[in-house]
């Protein structure tokens, strides 16, 4: 062996330096299936302005809530009304419906908000309020439920199943924090004022 050249230009090593060969094939596709993998995965992980908007206007805390047991929908804020009739529990076409005339002002759309008072143990409830009924499974939670309006008619609270035994739990929210009704049986109602 020979001392090294030190002024010498630097030489490739051969194949193991040269630029590879494009593949085709299947790797290939696994290349572009990975990128796009991964392009999706970041575009769903961005945040949704529209949803974040929308989760804003649905009472989530005591603090959202008005002072009654049922708050009303402002019918001058489009996106509160919009809000609210997305989360009715009613075919897409019967939401519309209800948006246009809360807008029009023809009908009121108010939230109330459910919890099980006790233990989260699959009691179930009927929200009816003009004529409209929603049915609601309660957990520890607050369940907001958006309940569409028509003159003074109350918001009637049926229990429809008992999930552990010992009757149905239902207690609504409120600003100063939950206050429980009455223990119910399935077929029993509780009426609320709006």
């Amino acid at each position: 062996m020979g001392e090294p050249d030190h002024g010498a230009t630097p030489e490739l090593g051969g194949a193991l330096l040269a630029p590879a060969q494009a593949r085709s094939g299947a790797a290939a596709s696994i290349g572009l299936i990975a990128v796009a993998l991964a392009t999706t995965m970041i575009w769903l992980a961005a945040p949704d302005q529209p949803q974040l908007i929308v989760a804003n206007l649905i009472p989530r805390t005591a603090d959202d809530l008005g002072t009654n047991m049922v708050m009303i929908v402002d019918p001058s804020n489009r996106a509160a009304v919009a809000a609210a009739a997305a989360t009715l529990r009613l075919p897409e076409p019967q939401r519309q419906q209800i948006e246009q005339s809360v807008l029009q002002r023809e009908r009121r759309l108010g939230w109330i908000v459910l919890t099980d008072s006790m233990d989260p143990d699959g009691d179930t409830v009927t929200v009816e309020a003009s004529g409209i009924v929603q049915h609601v499974v309660l957990t520890k939670a607050w369940v907001p439920v958006a309940v569409p309006l028509e003159g003074t008619g109350p918001i009637v609270i049926t229990g429809v199943r008992d999930g552990g035994g010992g009757g149905i739990t239902v207690a609504l929210g409120t600003r100063g924090g939950s206050v429980a009704l009455r223990i119910m049986l399935p077929g029993e109602r509780v009426e609320v004022m709006p």
